[in-house]
């Protein structure tokens, strides 16, 4: 019999309710995924205490953002964070929670989380990559109600969402408020709780991290596999193996790898829009330099002219690289206008050793000049040393000297700093990284305080400098998103047309999969980790492979 004072409204929304926080049974959560992974970086398990770029492989499982992906197409999208906006006056970002989300121990995530995390990664003990920045841009955080929270920023921060989530950085993570004031900072490092698809089981360092699935319908997507197994394994023909007798299901692998892991019928998943391999001069503008070559704009095109992009996509990457766009420019990229930057990169990119030796010519070298070259890989892209190699063989062949030389990262990171003096007046390999607003790199290559200085710094801004310091300016302060896309257009033509950064290709992310241990997935579009894509991997009687293994996402 009916309760009289309860109606089929009511029962309705109790029913589903009630569905959505029951376990899903072990019928449909079952077996182990293996991922055989280089590095786990400092594999730490508490989000202030990790500064690489691992934390999202091995921390993003456990651990939501304030803000994520946009999935199909890559960039900025929905977190933890359903929705947000900036504020009239262009000094504070109000973010709404999504309801109902809870805790690994069952406490909900609310803004008082928000508040806590985003003060723990700017705290002093934090040493997370961004905290600096956060520190930098945040005057305040107002907790709103449970499910609103406002940060309030110093001054105009028009892309300061897009820092607070792991499709740029890790200083959006959340932790649990509650838990930690509760047990204390090394308690919680000791057994961490997120509120992510996974939950932590074991971490041994330098060896393997262990988590279970979370057994209720989540956001980002509720695991297939009951359990989950990071392997630490940094030789990469060792990962390979592993893959190929099932013992890893899939493993991260570099270019040199694709043809094994082809004859090997594994299939091969590689991530669009990852990197870019780009090649950049340093002290063009200081007076010392004025008579090298390098400081004719012709010349500069002319280096571009000579290489053969196409060549080094099929033959140094294996046919898993794309033509690029501008400098640290994606076709996911916000503000963007995607198809003018698509035209000028077939255009301007183009093999034309025939005008690249009339250009030398035109300034003044007909038989080319000396030109010094440093060639390098950033970690995780080994691929950049050959992809060097080539360059300077190109260059060779419209009359350059190279005068070569070849830096472990190590030892060509400090080079950077400070005042460059090694790296002035040459030419040097570099990369970006996939990111969905391209402000960020353009400031640390470009503006006289960025990291890089390559158009100029306080004592030496010429027009150029003074130019572009003046429209990153205006990016970053402009709130009309139709002027802001204007503007940031403008930016990088300004650098495009100066030739001091080039790209040479865009990368991916390459990934050996055992078809036989997971079925069928596709990547995020410029996120090489799968810590936000392990949970929407598929077992393998779920989803089959196509019947031809999968290149590209």
């Amino acid at each position: 019999m009916r309760h009289p004072g309860l109606s089929t409204g009511w029962l309705l929304p109790l029913l589903l309710l009630a569905l959505a926080w029951s376990p899903l049974g072990a019928a449909e959560q079952k077996g182990t995924l293996v991922i055989a992974l280089d590095s786990l970086g400092a594999q730490t398990m508490d989000p202030i205490l990790e500064t690489r770029a691992p934390h999202a492989h091995y921390q993003a499982p456990m651990y939501d953002a304030l803000l994520g992906f946009n999935i199909e197409k890559g960039g900025l999208g929905p977190g933890v964070a359903e929705r947000w906006e900036l504020a009239k006056d262009g000094l504070s970002w109000t973010f709404h929670i999504r309801k109902g989300h809870r805790w690994h121990n069952g406490d909900p995530v609310t803004a008082h989380d928000v508040k806590f995390s985003l003060e723990r990664t700017m705290s002093k003990e934090s040493i997370a990559s961004r905290a600096a920045a956060l520190r930098r841009d945040v005057q305040r955080i107002e907790v709103i109600d449970d499910y609103t929270v406002r940060v309030y920023t110093k001054g105009v921060q028009v892309n300061f969402p897009e820092g607070l989530s792991r499709a740029t950085f890790q200083e959006g993570q959340l932790m649990p408020k509650k838990y930690i004031e509760s047990v204390g900072a090394e308690a919680f490092r000791k057994k961490p709780i997120g509120s992510g698809p996974w939950k932590f089981v074991k971490s041994v360092p330098g060896d393997f991290i262990e988590y279970e699935a979370v057994d209720y319908p989540h956001w980002r997507g509720t695991p297939h596999f009951k359990r989950m197994i990071l392997l630490q394994v940094p030789e990469e023909s060792t990962r390979v193996a592993m893959v190929r007798t099932g013992e890893a299901a899939i493993a991260s692998i570099s270019p040199d790898s694709i043809k094994e892991v082809q004859s090997a019928k594994l299939t091969l998943v590689s991530v669009p829009g990852t990197m870019q391999a780009t090649y950049q001069m340093y002290g063009m503008y200081l007076p010392e330099q004025q008579k090298n070559p390098l400081t004719d704009k012709r010349v500069r095109e002319a280096l571009s002219l000579a290489i053969d992009r196409q060549q080094i996509i099929d033959h140094v990457m294996y046919g898993e690289a794309s033509w690029p766009l501008p400098f640290a420019t994606y076709r996911y990229s916000l503000d963007t206008d995607t198809e003018r930057w698509e035209k000028w990169g077939r255009e301007a990119l183009r093999y034309d050793p025939v005008r690249a030796k009339q250009l030398l010519a035109e300034a003044g070298y007909p038989d080319g000049f000396e030109l010094r070259f440093a060639n390098t890989a950033l970690p995780g892209t080994p691929f950049m040393v050959p992809i060097g190699l080539a360059v300077a063989d190109f260059w060779s062949k419209i009359g350059i000297k190279v005068k070569y030389t070849h830096y472990e990262w190590g030892s060509f990171g400090p080079l950077l700093l400070r005042e460059q003096k090694q790296l002035v007046g040459a030419v040097s390999m570099h990369r970006t990284v996939g990111r969905p607003v391209a402000e960020a790199r353009f400031f640390g290559a470009f503006h006289s305080k960025g990291a890089h200085r390559l158009l100029g710094r306080d004592n030496a801004c010429p027009d150029l400098c003074q130019a572009f310091d003046k429209i990153h300016r205006e990016v970053v302060t402009e709130k009309d998103a139709v002027k802001r896309a204007e503007k940031t257009n403008r930016m990088i033509e300004l650098v495009s047309d100066a030739w001091f950064v080039v790209p040479i290709i865009e990368g991916k992310g390459y990934w050996a999969v055992n078809p036989n241990k997971v079925g069928a997935f596709k990547p995020i579009p410029g996120r090489h980790e799968f810590g936000d894509v392990s949970e929407r991997i598929p077992r393998p009687e779920q989803k089959a492979w196509p019947p031809v293994a999968r290149r590209g996402g």
